[in-house]
Formats: structure tokens, C-alpha cells, sequence
């Protein structure tokens, strides 16, 4: 299957979580090697989905957890190979997994999330003739903060991450829009809260929602909030099916 002829469009998040939790039966309260594990998830998915998949070991990663996170090559994507990795994360003292019910519909949301937010990638690379734009220039102190406002505050990651961030916060306030826009005007500094991408942003830029970054994060999150009750972050197929 090349990624050049694939209908990315035809893609939503429902569709995609679907697509994973098919695997449920064969993973939920099964215990296997964690290579079986991965097999059966790549195996599956690569019927489907025109995309590469990358097994790390990370000391980070909790015991019986799999974190899922994504890339996007432009240049594989200009030259019409296969353009999008998924990185499946065990922990790298793990030989054994047992995945719970729990454990195993994050990962479903976590891939379904990932895909979409390279897939969103792909489309900005592709409608600027693929391009490469700069990353946010910090001015931090620190240069683990200013590694990490760099990537953060780069327009195309501020893109990705708003509509990551709306199906999130949609999620979590059961689609209701203006509670989801209250959360995010909060100041939640101090506060302890659930992790997840919009606290990532707000940890990155010292909680400052007058920082400009914060700012146009928030504008766009609220702009992709119709289009995360639907799962699709594009309303249509330009850029995306050529």
C-alpha cells in the first residue's frame, strides 16, 4: 500500500480509535512478550493504514503502559514513500506485558490522536509546497525550556497541538464548548490537575496566558472545537488526498 494513493481524508479519530480497539480481545488481560505484544498491534494496523512503526525502550514509560507518539518525514512525503511513523514506547525493563482494559483504550486514543495530529502535519507541508518554517525563537534561561518553547512555539506544532487539545478537553467536558473554553481560561497554576497536551503548553510557558504563544493556542483550540465533536480537524480533502 503506498501512502501517495491512500485516501488520508477518508480518516477520523472514531475511525481510527476503532481501528485499534479491534484489537481488544487479543491484548486486553493477555500476557505476552512485549514483542508479540507490538507484532500483533503493527501486523494488524499495516492491513489498513500506509504507515511505519518504531519500537523504543524508555526508562520513562510505566510497567504494563505503552505510550504512542508520531513523526512526520517531509521528505519521504515529497518523494511519495511512506511519510508517517508510529513510536510505540515500552518501559525497557519490560519483557512481559498484561495490558488492562483501562491501559489499552488510552493507547486507542493516544494512536488515534498521534495519526491525526501527523496527518495535520502532511497537509501543512503539502499546502506550502513543502517548505520548512523556522521554530519559535525563546528567549528562556533554561535550555530545556528553551528546547522545549521552540518546538511548542512553532506555528505548525500550535496547529497540530489545538486540535489535540480540543478533542482532549472535548472528551473531558463531555462536548460541552463553553466549558471546555472556561478551563482553558483558567488559571491553573499550583493546581493539581490531570496532565495532558493544553497543561503541557501552559508548564512550557510559565502558566502566562498573555504570553503570545498561549494566546494563539487558545484562539485556535477554540476554532477546532466544532471540527473535534466530528473527529475530523479538516473540512475538506484538498491537500490531503493528492
Amino acid at each position: 500500500m503506498r501512502s501517495a494513493k491512500f485516501d488520508w481524508f477518508s480518516l477520523d479519530r472514531n475511525s481510527l480509535f476503532d481501528l485499534m480497539h479491534y484489537l481488544e480481545t487479543r491484548l486486553v488481560g493477555q500476557k505476552m512478550s512485549v514483542p508479540q505484544f507490538h507484532n500483533k498491534v503493527v501486523n494488524h494496523i499495516k492491513k489498513y493504514l500506509p504507515i511505519k512503526f518504531r519500537k523504543v525502550q524508555d526508562p520513562l514509560v510505566d510497567l504494563g503502559h505503552v505510550w504512542v507518539g508520531g513523526c512526520y518525514y517531509s521528505d519521504y512525503d515529497q518523494h511519495k514513500q511512506k511519510c508517517i511513523e508510529i513510536v510505540m514506547a515500552y518501559n525497557r525493563d519490560q519483557k512481559q506485558i498484561t495490558i488492562t482494559k483501562r491501559r489499552f483504550t488510552r493507547m486507542c486514543l493516544g494512536f488515534a490522536d498521534t495519526l491525526l495530529h501527523e496527518i495535520i502535519h502532511m497537509r501543512q507541508y503539502r499546502r506550502r509546497n513543502f517548505k520548512v518554517i523556522p521554530d519559535y525563537p525563546s528567549t528562556a534561561n533554561r535550555q530545556k525550556i528553551r528546547e522545549e518553547q521552540s518546538y511548542l512555539g512553532c506555528r505548525d506544532e500550535i496547529d497540530a497541538y489545538a486540535f489535540n487539545i480540543a478533542c482532549e478537553l472535548m472528551d473531558k467536558f463531555n462536548f460541552k464548548e463553553r466549558e471546555v473554553i472556561t478551563y482553558i481560561n483558567e488559571n491553573q497554576k499550583g493546581l493539581r490537575r490531570a496532565h495532558n497536551s493544553y497543561r503541557m503548553y501552559l508548564k512550557a510557558f510559565g502558566h502566562d496566558h498573555s504570553h503570545p504563544i498561549i494566546k494563539k493556542l487558545k484562539k485556535r483550540v477554540v476554532g477546532y472545537l466544532p471540527r473535534a465533536a466530528v473527529g475530523k480537524p479538516y473540512k475538506n480533502s484538498e491537500w490531503i488526498r493528492n
